[in-house]
């Protein structure tokens, strides 16, 4: 009887060690001491989930899971005014890395989404929004001059009709892009981590399709949860 305790009280330690797990290890410069919260937001902002609350010391913190399958992409919520998103394409160990203060997503090591998925995102700026990057920043400064109460020139308000035509044909074919290269890879995490956080972007129609698409091979994912909350 003993033999069989301690045969039983072996197979679930080992099954506890060999257990599938997401292990974070952070580093980051800018990061200050307390709590940090992490999240999993979702394209509805009250179903999103506050999955843990960890430690911050001396810039560094620590985060396992054995109840998220990957992909998935959390959400380190530090204040109202600071958050940072960590991609995770599988299981595994990563160390997270850089300076709060000078990048929007931190470095994940190891990790073929985080990587793949910032260098898509490069790839739709550099070829839609830069651009017409000083198009929105012309645009921006006379709306903020219309708000204070002056008046746009005959010409100003020929450029502005010309320039938000531009800006929104841009936009436009960056999601197109998106949708064209989901449909060419319906099976990559790293296009369905793209429309998690575009969703808002895209019309009914396409919602319907990018939810079709991955319900086939990602329906039991965090990252389908987020994307179909």
């Amino acid at each position: 009887m003993k033999k069989i305790m301690y045969l039983l009280i072996a197979s679930l330690f080992l099954f506890a060690c060999n257990q599938e797990s997401i292990k974070l290890k952070g580093e980051l410069e800018g990061l200050e001491d307390g709590t940090l919260l992490v999240k999993m937001k979702t394209n509805k902002k009250i179903r999103e989930k506050c999955i843990d609350t960890i430690q911050v010391v001396d810039g560094e913190f620590e985060f396992r899971s054995n109840d998220i399958k990957p992909p998935v992409r959390l959400t380190m919520f530090v204040s109202e005014d600071c958050e940072f998103d960590v991609w995770i394409g599988k299981y595994g160990s990563y160390s997270v890395t850089g300076n709060l203060n000078e990048i929007k997503e931190p470095l994940v090591y190891k990790d073929d989404l985080a990587k793949e998925y910032q260098a898509y995102y490069h790839r739709l700026d550099s070829a839609y929004i830069i651009p017409v990057r000083e198009k929105m920043q012309w645009v921006k400064q006379k709306n903020e001059q219309i708000k204070n109460g002056e008046k746009l020139s005959q010409d100003d308000e020929f450029t502005m009709f010309d320039y938000r035509k531009d800006i929104k044909k841009a936009f436009s074919r960056r999601r197109m892009s998106i949708v064209k290269t989901v449909r060419a890879n319906p099976n990559s995490p790293i296009v369905m981590a793209i429309v998690q956080k575009e969703y808002k972007s895209f019309n009914n129609r396409h919602k319907e399709e990018m939810k079709k698409i991955f319900r086939r091979r990602f329906s039991d994912t965090a990252l389908y949860w987020q994307l179909c909350p």
